[in-house]
């Protein structure tokens, strides 16, 4: 059957009509993947925005406290250290009082009094400072572990540096180092090395000073510290009352003579008590 020009033209539109529709659709469908696939992009992106910051947040919160700890530790440490100065002060003026009152020898015990007090302040101030230096805090180390292993280090360098307490020092600063290494101490740390110079010079001084003096002195490392009652030692660091001696950190100081005298106490490390 012929078709007329009438049907013709009007099948010819219908098939231009559905292609023009069917290059829309897939037109359309198209530019919908790009859309979504654009802003399954920005929501990626979002979301990496967002973790990003809420990271940062959470790391500056996590510095924050580690910061105010550390800051805690530290006020402790020197309020510490201020109370065992008091203590210190104290003690000086009792030693003093037992010489002007005539129950301690006068003039040659009263000539190593200043020497004593050196003595005293490079152990507590000095050497501490040297043994928190020679002895970084090791990974998973406790505070008691890492204090009892510096306490060890500062009672080395008392030996080292002020034994025998009435002969000049006979050692050089550089020996005494090389067996603060072949101990396994960090001699290489920048602040060791700053500090350790000035120290041992005046450790040289006081023992100059000791021997240059008429009557004998030494640091009595003979102590049984276990048997020592509490008012005859100065601790280390502050413990309980019923904490007992462990080790001997640094001798008294004690002036020969035909009446010995004990100018400084023994100081040592006390065992920490577990309290349940």
């Amino acid at each position: 059957m012929e078709q007329g020009p009438y049907n013709y033209g009007r099948d010819h539109e219908e098939d231009e009509s559905s292609w023009w529709g069917g290059n829309k659709k897939n037109k359309n469908q198209g530019d919908a993947a790009a859309l979504y696939a654009q802003l399954r992009e920005q929501f990626a992106l979002d979301i990496d925005r967002q973790t990003e910051i809420l990271t940062a947040r959470t790391d500056q919160a996590t510095n924050a406290v580690l910061s105010a700890l550390e800051g805690l530790g530290e006020r402790v440490d020197t309020v510490a250290r201020n109370v065992e100065l008091l203590l210190n002060a104290l003690r000086d003026q009792g030693v003093r009082e037992a010489i002007d009152t005539g129950r301690a020898t006068s003039d040659l015990h009263r000539d190593h009094l200043p020497l004593a007090e050196t003595y005293r302040t490079l152990v507590t101030q000095s050497l501490r400072d040297l043994g928190r230096l020679l002895c970084p805090k090791e990974e998973d180390e406790g505070r008691t572990e890492l204090a009892r292993r510096r306490a060890r280090a500062v009672a080395q360098l008392v030996v080292l540096l002020f034994h025998p307490l009435d002969r000049p020092m006979s050692s050089a600063q550089e020996e005494v180092t090389a067996r603060l290494r072949e101990l396994g101490l960090a001699t290489e740390v920048p602040g060791f090395r700053g500090q350790f110079p000035a120290v041992f010079q005046r450790a040289s001084e006081l023992r100059e000073g000791v021997a240059g003096l008429a009557l004998p002195a030494a640091l009595d490392f003979e102590t049984d510290v276990t048997a020592l009652p509490a008012d005859s030692h100065q601790p280390w660091e502050q413990q309980a009352d019923d904490a007992r001696p462990e080790f001997l950190i640094a001798p008294a100081y004690v002036v020969g003579g035909d009446r010995p005298r004990s100018l400084s106490l023994p100081v040592v490390f006390l065992t920490p008590v577990a309290h349940r």
